[in-house]
């Protein structure tokens, strides 16, 4: 399935890490997640990142990295408790940080990529900022 048409993103390799990274470059801000399959508080917020990557469509792409299945990033990261998440934005990590605690990710990402809200607000402006219809006379 294309990665454009998925919710979050489980990656494969660091090869297919590097293109999706890549892929985002300067205009989309990617959240990460460390995980391993035995982790309780990994599978306990996996459904809110779901929702997270619905609603930040088109704004934010969200990767969950399995540390057993890919140890290379896990030690480039430095990840050593899970759920590790990062904010990058064109290749560069904004932010790092442990924990299981929803609250905390949904603030940061709000942080660095705006609330929900402001982003239908920022839509809505701009539909009503356009030039009023010319009539014909």
């Amino acid at each position: 399935m294309d990665p454009a048409h998925r919710k979050v993103i489980v990656v494969e390799s660091k090869t297919n890490y590097d293109k999706l990274i890549d892929d985002a470059g300067a205009n989309k801000y990617v959240l990460v997640e460390f995980y391993a399959t035995w982790c309780g508080p990994c599978a306990m917020i996996g459904p809110r990142l779901e929702q997270l990557a619905t609603e930040y469509s088109g704004r934010m792409l969200i990767l969950k990295i399995d540390v057993d299945l890919n140890e290379d990033l896990a030690v480039q990261y430095e990840v050593s408790s899970m759920p590790t998440f990062l904010i990058i934005k064109n290749r560069v990590t904004l932010i790092q940080f442990v924990g299981s605690n929803i609250d905390r990710v949904v603030t940061t990402v709000e942080k660095f990529v705006g609330k929900i809200d402001e982003s239908k607000e920022k839509n809505q402006h701009r539909g009503t900022t356009t030039a009023p219809p010319v009539s014909k006379l």
